[in-house]
């Protein structure tokens, strides 16, 4: 291995936040690194914490490979910040990291757009791939286009991640593939509501778009847990509580002059069995 390598970076992300499902996602400054050699034969290895279990595919390998072919090998080292199975996007920031550092390393331009089309396709939605290669609040559109909001800076956030892992396919099994029009409707007007609130920083307005009937509602008789860890959150007085993702992360939203005192007291409440991370929005994805 010799040169000087490629980098790139993607984010985690929180998607869904509740009534979004599948369509809006925030970008948390959690990051897998990658970096890139040309080489003779394909080889990963990762670094740190987070690193995928022996039995599943490589993420940021299967992303490297997509972006530039399989008979362009490339020798990657991977600092993967983002916890895996915890519903904040550590595929999707895999994905994109491993595709941007590949790119890089044959002389390719990365093309945000082509990224995220490529991520969207492995991922099989395209709310984390949003998040991963645009940052910021990204709502996919009907027409598979990313639009990204301004959110409101009255908030602050924190993501609560319990100690179990749950993947996305066992999550995502539960959730039913038919709703009744009520259901529909309720769906309809919370994600009105979340995305005012987290637009006009009127935390009245975020508070009202609480709960969800299309996929919170049957995660939390899979995960009792986590709905419990929403009502722990609420009861320590923050605004706005939702699912990150699949689970079983919790994303939590107070007022910003709120935040350290609901940690606190999250702290005292929960004890070690779930860590309490304060990341800061990542307005850029890759990088």
């Amino acid at each position: 291995m010799t040169g000087t390598p490629s980098e790139a970076s993607a984010p985690a992300s929180s998607a869904n936040l509740g009534p979004g499902f599948d369509c809006l996602a925030l970008a948390l400054e959690i990051r897998c690194r990658v970096r890139a050699w040309r080489s003779e034969r394909w080889k990963v290895r990762h670094d740190g914490r987070h690193r995928p279990p022996p039995e599943s595919a490589d993420a940021v390998l299967a992303g490297a490979q997509a972006a530039v072919g399989s008979e362009h090998p490339l020798r990657l080292e991977v600092d993967n910040h983002v916890p895996i199975g915890s519903g904040l996007g550590s595929s999707a920031a895999a994905y994109a990291a491993g595709a941007a550092a590949a790119l890089r390393s044959v002389g390719r331009p990365v093309d945000a757009h082509r990224i995220f089309r490529l991520v969207t396709a492995l991922e099989g939605h395209a709310d984390n791939a949003a998040a991963a290669v645009f940052g910021g609040l990204a709502l996919v559109d009907p027409g598979g286009r990313v639009r990204k909001l301004t959110m409101s800076d009255a908030y602050g956030l924190m993501v609560l991640v319990p100690a179990f892992r749950l993947f996305t396919s066992e999550s995502r099994s539960v959730v039913p593939e038919r709703f009744e029009l009520p259901a529909v409707v309720n769906s309809l007007s919370r994600m009105a509501a979340l995305v005012a609130g987290l637009t006009s920083g009127e935390a009245g307005i975020l508070r009202s778009a609480l709960g969800d009937e299309l996929h919170e509602t049957s995660r939390n008789r899979l995960r009792p847990s986590v709905g419990k860890l929403i009502g722990e959150a609420l009861n320590a007085g923050a605004v706005y509580a939702a699912w990150s993702g699949s689970g079983p992360s919790v994303l939590v939203l107070t007022r910003s002059s709120e935040t350290g005192r609901v940690v606190e007291a999250l702290s005292s409440s929960l004890g070690d069995q779930v860590e309490i991370a304060c990341p800061s929005i990542a307005s850029r994805g890759i990088v």
